[in-house]
């Protein structure tokens, strides 16, 4: 039970990290869960928190690169195939071996040890060069090798790090051993996950075939998939990893035939993947934050701190050079003569991450020198995250490119709001869309609450006075006035939305419904139904029974309202304004209309979502946005749409 409570905490800490990071985006997301996880290090029951080594190779490791694989570029392998297996496959063993061996011949750490924190600090991440890339964007060229480079370079440095363990746990090396074990592992492991990949490629599409295409069914077989993949490729003595990241790739040959052929299941897939590799990178990363204070500590106590601290430094800025010497010559970015500038590019993109810290703790526990192994490794990783942000903006353009999401986001929505306010054949359901649409534009503005009750009141007040004027003007009776009035008072209650008051209503509600109908089961039945939906019908009826007719006393009403809120309208007040004018519009479109007709709501969105595609087609035409940013606005829509299909009966009340 213990554990299960320490993981919880965890992911507590992963969705944390996650908001702060949004929120306050000059500190990257890494350092907010190494933080979290530092904190949770205070609390006794994490100083005891163990866990299988084995595990991570198992559980972490094989998710996040079996995902790599089926997301990679199956076009840009092809292209840049040899600049990727020179980077990754190349790049890989020279460092291993230069670094390995000149790691051991200036310091303390064993050969065999050596090579295996060398080969730990290869790998590189492809979500750290995107998060950069967002802001300072790189050429297509330079942005997909880094990323590629990613994959096999991850698989290639695991490999490497599997060997030199073996070599220590055996006590023997030898260069030519190992480099046949190398490609008996490695040959073997790709055929492997290829030939096994397929397999359950050609069953999922036989699945398909037979209408079996449910989420549950293929998203489970889907994230079973790199795990037995992995577990059978070991047990033959292959290599687990490159059978993962062929089996991935494999799946990603599938989606592109795919296409959109059971779209729905796609989705959940994508989904499902980047939360579940979000959650596992987030626990590698607190699981750093919760290791370090003892690590700190043993270095400290050791008189080892400064000194594993500038081991690390020497690690990552020689790795670093050879990276920019090794990419100036012996990788070209396609369509480009400048060559420094993208060996640098590459040279400095090469941050590591989750596989590099799974790897560290994927050590076996028997090793002495685990932890300072473990803290060498957090070294390198946390100077590869600083120093590229620091050194890109130097180097490329910077670009808010997710400021200019959000200025396209809020022009799109303002363009399927134009397409209802120009509808009047429909205007109840466009009412229901243009709210709809209203609201998800203002969602980034958070509305003060206090300001937002002030101005309630000031509306209150200004439809009071409306109607006290029509009763001294004898348009309306006292009466209606008066009735009128309880209408308003009560109206104001059920916006407050407060539980004791959602329930006051319901019991009022039902016990009048009771009255009207004389059986129980309309009594139930209004309990259960909301306060908001219920009101129109119960002042209909109040006013029917008195011969009193509610409409034109509420359509005046509302207008002085709508005025009197345009009147008050300043940029500071948009959100609280918006927030009262959709609660003011849900109020009349139920008091003036009975019903509204779903399929015609349908049309409405559909007419809504093809103004906000012409919009994103015009500008991609003009050239105003890139194809990356109306791919991304265009899948937004998507998700509107899938959204409301999700959620339809919501708007029919």
């Amino acid at each position: 039970m213990d554990q299960v409570f320490v993981f919880v905490l965890m992911m507590a800490a992963v969705v944390l990290a996650n908001v702060l990071a949004k929120h306050l985006p000059v500190i990257p997301l890494p350092f907010w869960l190494i933080g979290l996880g530092m904190v949770l290090a205070i609390f006794p029951f994490f100083r005891s928190f163990t866990l299988d080594p084995s595990v991570f190779a198992f559980a972490i490791i094989t998710p996040l690169l079996f995902n790599e694989g089926q997301n990679a570029s199956r076009l840009w392998i092809g292209r840049t195939l040899g600049n990727i297996l020179s980077l990754a496959v190349g790049l890989v063993l020279v460092t291993v071996l230069v670094l390995g061996f000149g790691l051991s011949t200036v310091t303390f750490v064993p050969l065999s040890l050596a090579f295996a924190l060398i080969a730990i600090v290869t790998p590189t991440d492809a979500s750290a060069v995107t998060a950069i890339s967002r802001t300072n964007p790189l050429s297509e060229g330079q942005l997909l090798i880094l990323e590629n480079e990613s994959l096999f370079n991850d698989a290639a440095g695991i490999v490497a790090f599997d060997l030199a363990l073996a070599a220590f746990v055996s006590g023997q090396f030898s260069a030519w051993q190992a480099t046949g074990q190398f490609l008996y592992v490695a040959i073997g492991g790709i055929l492997f996950g290829a030939i096994v990949g397929t397999l359950i490629v050609s069953l999922r599409t036989q699945l398909i075939k037979w209408g079996d295409d449910e989420p549950i069914i293929m998203t489970t077989l889907q994230l079973l998939t790199p795990l037995l993949v992995y577990f059978f490729s070991e047990e033959m003595g292959f290599s687990g990893i490159l059978a993962v990241v062929a089996a991935g790739i494999a799946h990603g040959v599938e989606r592109d035939r795919l296409r959109l052929t059971s779209a729905r299941m796609q989705i959940v897939s994508t989904n499902v993947w980047e939360m579940v590799t979000g959650i596992l990178s987030g626990l590698v990363f607190v699981l750093l934050g919760v290791t370090l204070p003892t690590v700190i500590s043993d270095a400290w106590y050791d008189n080892t701190f400064i000194l594993l601290n500038f081991i690390g430094l020497g690690i990552y800025f020689s790795k670093l050079i050879m990276r920019i010497l090794w990419s100036r010559y012996l990788v070209k970015v396609p369509h480009s003569k400048r060559h420094w500038h993208d060996a640098l590019i590459i040279g400095f993109g090469g941050a590591n991450g989750t596989i590099t810290l799974s790897l560290a703790f994927s050590m076996p526990r028997t090793i002495a020198m685990r932890n300072e192994l473990i803290f060498m490794a957090a070294v390198v990783i946390i100077i590869s995250l600083i120093v590229p942000p620091l050194v890109f903006p130097f180097l490329v353009k910077k670009q808010p490119v997710a400021n200019k999401q959000h200025i396209w986001v809020r022009r799109m929505l303002a363009e399927g709001i134009k397409a209802m306010r120009e509808e009047t054949e429909h205007p109840a359901e466009a009412q229901i869309v243009l709210d709809s649409l209203a609201q998800e534009r203002i969602l980034d503005d958070a509305p003060n609450r206090k300001t937002q009750q002030l101005l309630f009141q000031q509306v209150i007040d200004t439809e009071k006075q409306t109607i006290e004027s029509l009763r001294q003007a004898k348009t309306i009776t006292d009466d209606e006035a008066h009735y009128y009035n309880n209408f308003i008072d009560l109206n104001n209650f059920t916006a407050d939305q407060r539980i004791w008051k959602n329930l006051f209503l319901r019991a009022r509600f039902s016990l009048h419904m009771g009255h009207v109908y004389r059986d129980l089961r309309s009594v139930q039945d209004a309990f259960l139904t909301s306060p908001i939906n219920l009101e129109p019908i119960y002042w209909k009826k109040q006013f029917t029974a008195h011969g009193e007719d509610i409409l034109p006393i509420e359509k005046i009403g509302y207008d002085a309202v709508m005025k009197h809120l345009s009147e008050l309208e300043t940029k500071d007040n948009r959100a609280e304004l918006n927030n009262i004018r959709r609660f003011y519009r849900d109020r009349h479109r139920r008091i003036q209309v009975d019903s509204v007709d779903a399929d015609i709501i349908y049309q409405m969105f559909l007419k809504a979502f093809h103004a906000e595609y012409e919009l994103i087609q015009a500008a991609l035409g003009k050239g105003e946005i890139t194809a990356e940013l109306a791919e991304r606005l265009q899948q937004r829509i998507t998700f509107d749409e899938i959204t409301y299909l999700q959620n339809r009966n919501a708007f029919q009340i």
